[in-house]
């Protein structure tokens, strides 16, 4: 059975669609079966991955329970994963699904059986902490945080941290933080300051392989590849493959 974790900070703006999809193709790239399912209403990983195409199948589509997972899976030979994509219509989920019993355990439900043919499956979360990231963590055995190591970055780890203590308290299941991921980085005080932080003050693991602030990373979303194909040499390209033995 594969390891789930989900990608996840409620904050935009901090890679973590782009640390999702990259680690997923290097870990394809590994050798590993992965499956990406897109999370986010904005389809921000779907249309990395896939461009403009519209798809009829879709996490929505599993969520409300009309078909299994792994009807909706598309594979990817650019990144050499598969993948479940998002679409519009998850914005208003939480509301659809307000009176339905265990609406937080429906993921996690849904991937009982997909799980079986994947080394790992990674949830690119929306930049929210409701019912979907709720559901996300509830299926995942650990999460990825990536932020960008500003001050107000310590904020955002404390909401996630409080969110995985409510669902413990609250739903009794404990979803572990596997590390932090210091994206869009710059050597500069106020960056090591933030790391360091973040190591004494929540004794979370940071990941060493620090991703630079790298136009590369960009250009390979445009294109709908993955970085380390698009730029091999480049900085993020080789930040990002080692990160993601790192994660691993």
């Amino acid at each position: 059975m594969s390891s789930i974790v989900s990608v996840i900070n409620q904050k935009g703006g901090v890679a973590k669609t782009t640390t999702s999809l990259n680690v997923a193709s290097a870990w394809a790239k590994m050798g590993k079966k992965v499956l990406l399912i897109d999370l986010d209403p904005q389809s921000s990983a779907t249309r990395a991955v896939f461009g403009d195409e519209e798809f009829d199948n879709t996490i929505y589509d599993v969520i409300m329970g009309r078909m299994a997972a792994e009807d909706a899976v598309v594979t990817s030979p650019e990144f050499g994963i598969d993948v479940i994509p998002a679409e519009i219509l998850l914005s208003g989920i939480d509301v659809q699904l307000a009176a339905h019993f265990g609406r937080e355990r429906i993921l996690r439900k849904k991937l009982e059986f997909i799980s079986r043919a994947y080394d790992s499956i990674l949830i690119d979360c929306s930049p929210s902490l409701g019912l979907m990231t709720i559901n996300a963590l509830m299926a995942s055995k650990d999460i990825i945080i990536p932020i960008c190591p500003e001050y107000f970055s310590m904020k955002g780890i404390d909401l996630i941290l409080e969110t995985l203590q409510n669902i413990r308290t609250g739903l009794g299941y404990k979803v572990g933080v596997r590390g932090v991921v210091i994206t869009r980085f710059r050597d500069r005080k106020i960056a090591r300051d933030v790391i360091r932080q973040v190591r004494e003050h929540y004794g979370l693991r940071v990941y060493s392989n620090y991703i630079p602030d790298n136009i590369a990373v960009e250009e390979a979303h445009h294109k709908h590849c993955p970085v380390h194909d698009h730029s091999p040499s480049s900085p993020a390209s080789k930040a990002y493959l080692a990160l993601s033995k790192e994660i691993w």
